[in-house]
């Protein structure tokens, strides 16, 4: 049972670390995500804390990141993580969830300015409150290389936090920035907030998570090596959310379904004579009419499920 302090904590501020019950899990996905490295476009790389030492410029690193992300989700490796465990998550966000079916992966490099994102709310690009953001780091994150949030702001309305279109620095919807999360039209805080957001360290083996209406950024990585971590979305599959988003038509996937909507998909189907003798009734005679009955078993044969598919 997840603890009451954990609730509260979360409702206050919109986000909470927690200590993963399976750290396992994340070390092995890091060391497939270094294997592949090590394999393709960096061999030699021992790990991943020293990417930045061995990728040229902005053009080989969206490229040598892309590939990886392609990998990433060609193995489902975000899902795995999420589903070794299901158990949290299925007390944090529901008995009927869904994930993230192309999650992002994030390779923060030292002193890259443009690598992280600067301070946003997802719900100015399409996203809900009702989703939430679980941050994975495959490596530490001391404070000078953490995310950085705003307490309290996942509550407070748009009106606190104007916002400014700014420079997509040439990505187009789909592309490969785009796909790693770069944004084609930024909507841009006050830089001045970066002051009052605080940074949260992690290590391997804890996650970070927060609510989508959550003001957070990171700025430039002032650490000395680079920050690699997932971002995974997940949510209540019963939310009133956009299931679809411009990056990814099939943006969610089924993770796990409860019992009761288990049931709840399954059609329905008629008591064996029911349409027939009704058809027969109705008109009288003791031959149905076909074309009635074909129409009243095709209104009786399933019910439409309320659930996205």
């Amino acid at each position: 049972m997840m603890p009451d302090t954990q609730r509260h904590r979360f409702a206050e501020r919109g986000w909470l670390v927690i200590d993963l019950p399976e750290p396992a899990a994340i070390t092995a996905v890091r060391d497939r995500l270094c294997g592949h490295l090590r394999a393709t476009a960096l061999p030699g790389l021992q790990q991943l804390e020293a990417y930045h030492t061995r990728v040229a410029d902005e053009a080989q690193h969206v490229a040598v990141l892309h590939d990886l992300c392609r990998f990433y989700w060609r193995e489902a490796l975000g899902t795995a993580l999420i589903s070794s465990h299901l158990g949290f998550f299925q007390q944090f966000v529901g008995l009927d969830l869904h994930v993230q079916k192309y999650p992002y992966l994030r390779a923060v490099r030292s002193g890259c300015s443009g690598d992280a994102a600067v301070l946003h709310r997802d719900t100015y690009y399409g996203s809900s409150p009702y989703e939430i953001a679980v941050l994975i780091p495959f490596t530490d994150l001391p404070p000078e290389s953490a995310l950085r949030v705003l307490s309290g702001s996942h509550v407070e309305p748009d009106t606190v936090y104007p916002w400014a279109a700014g420079d997509g620095r040439g990505v187009t919807p789909g592309s490969p920035r785009h796909q790693l999360r770069y944004p084609y039209a930024p909507k841009l805080l006050d830089p001045a907030l970066l002051t009052r957001a605080e940074p949260v360290p992690l290590r391997v083996g804890q996650a970070l998570l927060f609510s989508l209406s959550l003001v957070h950024g990171a700025g430039t990585n002032a650490g000395h090596s680079t920050r690699f971590s997932a971002d995974i979305r997940v949510v209540n599959s019963l939310a009133p959310i956009a299931w679809s988003h411009s990056v990814h038509p099939d943006y969610y996937e089924p993770l796990c379904t409860s019992v009761v909507s288990e049931q709840a998909h399954r059609p329905r189907r008629p008591m064996p004579g029911a349409a027939e003798d009704s058809c027969a009734a109705r008109r009288g005679v003791g031959v149905p009419d076909q074309r009635r009955c074909r129409r009243q078993r095709g209104s009786l044969g399933s019910v439409a499920s309320p659930l996205p598919r």
